[in-house]
This record gives structure tokens, C-alpha cells and sequence, in this order.
């Protein structure tokens, strides 16, 4: 039986600051917290620092982070069809999937993210990674009405995800998601297998929505309905179900959406670098949306730095709205934690709390722009940085101590990424 107590100067439990106290976990589950540990246990010490949750991101496209710069300050469309789709027809391998799975872990690792929802193909690699890493994660199979290198069209694509589900339906870390890429990709006959699959397995379904400001005209034009339109008459509204984007929603769609408590994944910093506009977040979350936070893929953000991520959801939305008061760093927290566990249904994380897993990062807060401390979790979201983050445990496992991967070799990994730009730069 391991039992070990970590010491911090401030713990975020039960969504409560604690000041000089130990979490407490037992074989890697949150038994609770002490100033003063039984003696069976194992203290682990980490000063001037901070102890909080595991962050979640629910939107991203973890293999895309080799061809991170590769084609920016470029519009959605035109950065997506000439550079982006052209590059993955040209590239996309189980090697290259591997490499930039890898990447991606090391950097999910040392920037606080313990829980990815992913959307792309060849996902087996991806849970590969995952898996090395000691990181937990929903690789989602991506789902499209034509046919491709990964598959002959959407029947194809969901008999893939069946197949993965099978594999990864016990696993502890790894769960399996079906992805239909976007209504602009993907029919509305498409749609309703694919809730009607996920409905049948309690899969979670993860798609594109209202992303860009032609998307429902075009739907109005092709289907005679709009994009949200179609989501509620499919179903995707009812059942498990995350919505990257929804920057373009209008009053009327953002009430329907609350109506069905639908998840939405904000990816503010993908959406700001593509010219996409500004999603309308505090009226959905106003009209019961649960609105949690996504970096996208690393080739349009351009990393998958959640601690960043939240501080320009804080910042952007105070401004946008001239209302300083329009997310709160504790309301930020909870939608990069607790908030987006929630939406992607996986149990015993998300939250410091007895009962779940021991799923959190340490930040230290000993560098002059985090000194003094006033309000950490202020801290976290307003003065930290990635490199802040000095230990990460997953199901209590130490995935990172100062700053040090323990599972992965991070030099061999970054060497390898290396050699994957060389050849795409040599064509």
C-alpha cells in the first residue's frame, strides 16, 4: 500500500485555497488533506509552490504540432485547404503520428495539461503516446463524408472507431471518442450515425461547430437549415457531446444550446490567430453552456499551453466586453479543470477532492513575477508561465519533477521532431 502525503504552501482542494497543508493520496487516489500526515506516510516536499488540479483540454489535434509555423497568418480557409489538408495527404504516416504524439505529450507534460481530447486520424498511435507518458487522454477518431489514406468514407471510418473502442474500453488512461470533422465536411445523414453510434457505446461525440462566418449561410444554402440547426435535429445535442469553437452562434442558437446543457470547447488563442471573430463565452455560460477550454492544434495556436490559454480567455473577454469582472481567474480555473472533465464524462479528475484520482500539477511560485503571493489561484492564471510548472502525477505517478520528464526521453523526442522538419522542408 503506497501512501504518500505531498506538502505545498497552498493546495486547491474541493475548490478551496488550503495554505501549508499535505494532499494526501493512497495508491494514487485523493484520500484528503493534513497539516500533519500519520507516519506511514511518504512526505513529499514542494516549497514555495502551489499544488492544483491536472488541466483539461478539450479541443486539440495532438499530431499536428509538426507543422507547428508552417503556414501562419493565414485565414481559416485558405490556411486549412492549400497548406494544412495538402501537407497532412502529403505526410500523415504511423511514424509521423508517432513523433508528433510524442511532441505533443512532452509538451502537454511540462506545460500542466493531464487530461487531451483529441481529434484526428491513425488515434492508435496517439494512445501509444498517451500511454508512455502516463498522461490520460480521448483520442478521437475523425470521421469525414469522403475517403481518404485512413479510410473509404464515413461507414469506414466509424468501423475503425468501433475497433478502438473495443481495445480501449477498460483501459484507465486512454478512452475513445468518435469525431465528425464539421458540418461543412460531414452530411447530416453522416451526423445521425454517428450520434446513433456514439448514443449505443456512451461515446463521446467531438466536432467543429460555428467556427467560421460563412458556415451556417453555407448550410442554409446546401441543407436549407443552419449548422446548430442540424446538430439539435441529429441528436448531437442529446447525447455525450463537446462543440470546438462557436464563435458565430447567435442569440437564438446560444439559448437552444443552454436549453440542452450542451459542452462547448473555447479556443480562444486558435481562434484569434485564424481572424475568426470573438465566441460570445460569459452569455453562453450565462444561459447554461458549459463553456471549457481547448488550444486547438499546435498548428494554429501555436502551442498547447493551457496555463496561456487561460490567462488570454481572462484577459480577451474582460476586454471584448469592457467588464472586469467577466471571468473571474476562479471561473477560468473551473473551466480548464473541473469543467471540462465534466464534459468529456471522465470521472475522478478534473478536481482535487477525495475520492479521485491524483491528477495534479505543482507550480512554483519562487520566480520574481510570481513573488509575492497575494491570491494563488490569481496567480496561476494572471503571473505563471508554462515553465512554472516543476512536477506533474497522473493516478499518482510522477510523470515530472523539476522540471525533469520521468517517463519519456524528452532530448531523444525533440531530436526526432527535428529530423520530421527536415524532411518536410526538403520536400
Amino acid at each position: 500500500m503506497t501512501k504518500t502525503a505531498y506538502y505545498a504552501d497552498y493546495v486547491y482542494y474541493n475548490n478551496k485555497i488550503h495554505t501549508n497543508t499535505h494532499l494526501l493520496a493512497e495508491n494514487g487516489t485523493i484520500t484528503g488533506i493534513a497539516e500533519i500526515p500519520a507516519d506511514d506516510y511518504k512526505i513529499e516536499v514542494f516549497s514555495n509552490s502551489a499544488i492544483f488540479p491536472g488541466l483539461v483540454n478539450t479541443h486539440t489535434h495532438l499530431p499536428m504540432g509538426l507543422f507547428r509555423g508552417m503556414a501562419d497568418d493565414l485565414p481559416l480557409m485558405e490556411w486549412l485547404q492549400n497548406h494544412i489538408w495538402p501537407a497532412e495527404a502529403k505526410w500523415l504516416s504511423p511514424e509521423f503520428i508517432q513523433a508528433a504524439s510524442d511532441l505533443a505529450a512532452i509538451e502537454m507534460i511540462k506545460s500542466g495539461t493531464t487530461l487531451s481530447n483529441d481529434m484526428y486520424f491513425l488515434s492508435d498511435h496517439i494512445a501509444t503516446s498517451l500511454k508512455k507518458s502516463g498522461l490520460k487522454g480521448i483520442i478521437g477518431v475523425g470521421v469525414l463524408d469522403f475517403a481518404t489514406k485512413f479510410g473509404t468514407g464515413a461507414d469506414d471510418y466509424i468501423a475503425k472507431a468501433s475497433d478502438l473502442y473495443i481495445k480501449y474500453k477498460n483501459d484507465e488512461n486512454v478512452s475513445v471518442s468518435l469525431c465528425p470533422h464539421a458540418p461543412y465536411t460531414v452530411s447530416p445523414e453522416n451526423y445521425v450515425k454517428c450520434v446513433d453510434f456514439c448514443g449505443k457505446h456512451d461515446l463521446l461525440l467531438h466536432t467543429h461547430l460555428m467556427e467560421a462566418a460563412n458556415e451556417s449561410a453555407d448550410s442554409l444554402a446546401k441543407h436549407g437549415k443552419t449548422t446548430v440547426q442540424i446538430m439539435n435535429e441529429t441528436g448531437a445535442f442529446d447525447i455525450k457531446s463537446i462543440f470546438a469553437h462557436c464563435v458565430q452562434l447567435s442569440e437564438e442558437e446560444i439559448a437552444l444550446m443552454g436549453e440542452k446543457n450542451v459542452s462547448v470547447a473555447h479556443c480562444i488563442q486558435s481562434n484569434m490567430k485564424l481572424a475568426n471573430g470573438f465566441a460570445p463565452v460569459k452569455q453562453m455560460m450565462d444561459a447554461g453552456i458549459n463553456v471549457t477550454i481547448g488550444t486547438d492544434g499546435a498548428a494554429s495556436n501555436n502551442d498547447l499551453d493551457m496555463i496561456d490559454e487561460m490567462r488570454s480567455v481572462a484577459l480577451v473577454h474582460k476586454g471584448v466586453l469592457r467588464d472586469a469582472t467577466a471571468l473571474s481567474a476562479e471561473t477560468v480555473l473551473h473551466m480548464a479543470t473541473t469543467g471540462g472533465a465534466n464534459a468529456l464524462g471522465i470521472a475522478g479528475t478534473g478536481e482535487l477532492k477525495k475520492g479521485n484520482k491524483a491528477d495534479f500539477i505543482v507550480v512554483s511560485f519562487d520566480s520574481p513575477k510570481t513573488t509575492p503571493v497575494f491570491n494563488p489561484v490569481s496567480h496561476l492564471v494572471y503571473s505563471a508561465s508554462a515553465s512554472d510548472v516543476t512536477a506533474m502525477y497522473v493516478n499518482g505517478k510522477c510523470l515530472m519533477k523539476n522540471r525533469v520528464i520521468q517517463t519519456m526521453d524528452e532530448d531523444k523526442i525533440k531530436y526526432n521532431a527535428r529530423l520530421w522538419a527536415d524532411k518536410i522542408i526538403n520536400g
